[in-house]
């Protein structure tokens, strides 16, 4: 409120100085027209407030609704021109300008009334330009709380259908009390607590993100014998420090696990290779399937960071998911630039 009135304030200062600096320069006398310019303000001011008042009651949709704003504002310039003729009738020719001729309902009446006019459409302008202004930035702040919110929602889908997965392992090794329990657990511990700090957070070191990612590719071999399971894992980053979305990975690595490894009876291999390179990321991870999986290979970890990828770096990446025979792979390109 208090930002609202200085603004109006600074508005009619500025207005009476440029009509007060324009008169001026006939006789060099600011002060005199600082006077007689300001004495005339009441009848500007009040024309320009009953526009207002009449634009914002009659304003809307319907052509007579429209007339009426428009015509209820060129009458209150009308009557505001008035009152500046009758102030300068009273107050300003006789003390400031005693040798001029003074005419009430003369020619001049039509200049008082385009003064009126003037600083009504100046002051209207002004105002739609501000309101425009907030428009346009309370749209900025919805457009950001939805895409915060989406991707809030985008990731609390990441922790239940992670967490299941995960607890499913230890349970299985706990009930054939495996000694690998104990580390299941520890890598658990270490990936809840990346989940439940870091991923709060709007972005994070992508060395974080790759460390994560080891945990869980450590975490899923303890579920596999080493005959069985083969996984290889190259990391190549010039930047450790470029900031990531956290969990932005974590999908791709855990559906190479969940929709081909998981299902296949022979020998199975994850191959996963992570690129940082002059502000370009390229992620690509390969696995063996099942001949004839049981699932869609593309489960919803896969649809959750596609979305996320179009909300975050729109116009910045590529998915390819390529699906053989016997193969299924996913290279992801980020231009952080």
């Amino acid at each position: 409120m208090k930002r609202r009135i200085g603004l109006h304030l600074l508005f009619w200062l500025a207005f009476w100085f440029i009509y007060a600096y324009t008169y001026s320069r006939y006789d060099g006398n600011l002060v005199k027209y600082a006077i007689t310019e300001g004495l005339q303000m009441p009848a500007r001011i009040l024309a320009t407030y009953l526009s207002f008042w009449c634009f914002e009651r009659f304003s809307g949709v319907g052509e007579q609704k429209m007339w009426l704003a428009f015509g209820g504002a060129a009458t209150a310039n009308i009557l505001g021109g008035i009152l500046n003729r009758a102030l300068k009738m009273v107050l300003v020719v006789p003390v400031w300008f005693p040798d001029a001729t003074f005419e009430f309902w003369g020619a001049r009446l039509v200049y008082d009334v385009f003064d009126c006019v003037l600083a009504s459409c100046t002051a209207l302008s002004a105002r739609l330009y501000f309101r425009q202004q907030q428009l346009q930035q309370r749209e900025a702040q919805l457009r950001a709380e939805k895409l915060d919110a989406e991707l809030q929602a985008l990731k609390s889908q990441i922790h239940p259908h992670f967490l299941f997965n995960t607890i499913n392992n230890l349970y299985a090794l706990a009930r054939r009390k495996s000694d690998k329990t104990a580390p299941v657990a520890l890598k658990l511990a270490s990936l809840l607590r990346y989940i439940l700090y870091e991923s709060a957070k709007p972005a994070v070191r992508l060395e974080q993100e790759v460390q994560n990612l080891r945990d869980y590719v450590e975490l899923e071999k303890l579920r596999f014998d080493e005959e069985r399971l083969t996984v290889k894992m190259a990391v190549e980053m010039d930047n450790p420090l470029q900031q990531i979305t956290p969990l932005l990975l974590l999908p791709l690595v855990e559906n190479a696990f969940k929709h081909g490894v998981s299902e296949q009876r022979e020998e199975a291999r994850v191959d996963i290779r992570i690129e940082l390179k002059n502000n370009i990321l390229e992620v690509i991870i390969r696995n063996t399937k099942s001949a004839d999986p049981q699932e869609n290979p593309q489960g919803i970890g896969l649809k959750n960071v596609r979305r996320q990828l179009e909300l975050l770096y729109p116009g910045r990446h590529r998915l390819d998911i390529t699906t053989g025979e016997n193969t299924f792979s996913a290279g992801l390109r980020i231009d952080f630039d």
